[in-house]
């Protein structure tokens, strides 16, 4: 028996469990609850690093106590970042990718504003992704204004830090995590020299940053006693979870429904204008539509009919149960960008269609499921405009949660689409990563031949 201890490791939730790499059999999973935020102040998410730490060194030392493992795959969150001396000594907190502090005015600056006009129209080329508040170059110079920092730092993901806090990193970084740091040029699979120059000159700081590698790299040790135990190099969250889905297939779509949602595929030769493009595994690119309106827009609905009703749990089962020709004759019309930078933002969200005798609990659960299985419809036919396509993959907790949009997906569309798996996709895609680091096979190879689910839970 060989066991990894996988992670997913997040500052709004954690989950970790071990596998057996020659069988893919699972531990429990155990889960742990959010980090608590280490400020008050509107537009900021920060954790303290020792506490990030802290929860790493408990988890590893339980997991070993049940069963010495051999290694270690994480995956994380991957727009947040936090700020070294050239010791590995933390200058700040970890900055998650919710804060918004670059958006503040300090001395008459913006460094959201200045970021955009150093890297121009090219920041979406370069990186891939659209320009958001929360990305690493952003918040770094906002910091570099408002704090003294040194002459040379190093900028670091969350499994960077892990790494360094156990005292034996290497300095490799995996492409998902760096170009989720905004610092990652997509196209030619090497850092941002240019941009992480200008960033530079305008922070006045000089900024290290970790060694790409598409291998699946040692990125430092955990000690336990005398033991040193590999860490193999963080990959990003949404990767992780679209290969434990079974994103191995050029001719398969995946919808990933969580807080927020993806539409994603493997890079083809057309794709909508407005996808991004994100690094994947065995030399592929992603595009993928991010940003729609998922769990967190569904919650605020189901939040506020639980204040009213005093029972948030019973509005979720209620939603769960309804037909696929009750949702479809629905009535009420719902724009659900609430929140600002989802897809279709403007002012907010709005409920049109209101007439007498339709404004009831039922037409409003049935209305709402629907306006959220068509945004998904919609992105579809955005991305496979000649229904060439064979399949759609499901995942993420919003799927797993609500099987009635695997439903609605498969009756308004030609695909074959598969439900979310048993376990949380992203554990899965660690299974494959622990096991093709174990073995030396690809990525693909090690995802096939595990499947997107699980034979059994030890």
């Amino acid at each position: 028996m060989t066991d990894f201890l996988l992670l997913d490791f997040g500052t709004t939730s954690t989950k970790s469990v071990r596998v057996d790499t020659n069988t893919g059999t699972l531990s429990q999973p155990e889960a742990y609850s959010a980090l608590a935020n280490a400020t008050d102040r509107a537009g900021r998410s920060e954790f303290d690093l020792q506490q990030v730490h802290e929860r790493f060194e408990q988890i590893c030392a339980y997991h070993y106590a049940q069963h010495p493992f051999e290694g270690i795959v994480l995956c994380s969150e991957m727009h947040g970042f936090a700020v070294l001396n050239e010791y590995d000594h933390p200058l700040t907190t970890y900055v998650s990718w919710k804060d918004e502090r670059s958006l503040e005015t300090l001395r008459g600056q913006c460094a959201f504003d200045d970021v955009l006009d150093a890297s121009g129209d090219a920041f979406k080329d370069l990186t891939g992704m659209k320009p958001r508040p929360g990305f690493a170059p952003m918040n770094f110079l906002h910091i570099a204004r408002e704090c003294s920092l040194p002459d040379a730092v190093r900028i670091v993901d969350l499994p960077g830090w892990l790494c360094r806090a156990s005292g034996h990193a290497t300095g490799y970084a995996h492409p998902t995590m760096l170009a989720g740091l905004a610092l990652y040029d997509v196209h030619h699979r090497r850092l941002a020299h240019q941009f992480v120059e200008d960033l530079q000159q305008l922070s006045g700081v000089q900024i290290h940053l970790d060694k790409p590698t598409d291998a699946l790299e040692v990125a430092g040790y955990w000690a336990h006693s005398a033991e040193r135990v590999p860490i193999y190099v963080g990959i990003g969250d949404h990767q992780c979870s679209l290969l434990g889905a079974g994103l191995v297939e050029p001719h398969t779509l995946s919808i990933n429904l969580g807080t927020g949602a993806q539409v994603s595929i493997l890079e083809d030769k057309w794709t909508p204008q407005e996808a991004e493009t994100r690094p994947y595994f065995s030399g592929h690119m992603l595009k993928t539509i991010t940003h729609i309106p998922g769990g967190r827009a569904l919650a605020e609905h189901v939040d506020f009919l639980g204040e009213l009703s005093g029972d948030t749990d019973a509005i979720w089962q209620q939603l769960a149960v309804h037909t696929t020709d009750e949702i479809q004759t629905s009535s009420l019309q719902f724009n659900l960008s609430l929140f600002s930078g989802a897809r279709g933002y403007t002012d907010g969200g709005s409920i049109r269609n209101i007439t007498e005798g339709k404004w009831t609990l039922n037409n409003y659960l049935c209305s709402l499921l629907r306006a959220f299985s068509e945004q998904y419809i919609d992105i579809l036919q955005l991305f496979d405009p000649t229904q060439q396509m064979r399949e759609v993959l499901l995942s993420g907790g919003i799927a797993r949660r609500l099987p009635i949009v695997r439903q609605l997906i498969e009756a308004e569309t030609p695909y074959a689409t598969l439900g979310a798996t048993q376990v949380d996709e992203s554990l899965l895609g660690l299974r494959a990563i622990a096991k093709a680091a174990h073995e030396k096979i690809d990525l693909f190879q090690a995802q096939s031949a595990l499947g997107r689910d699980i034979a059994s839970i030890d």
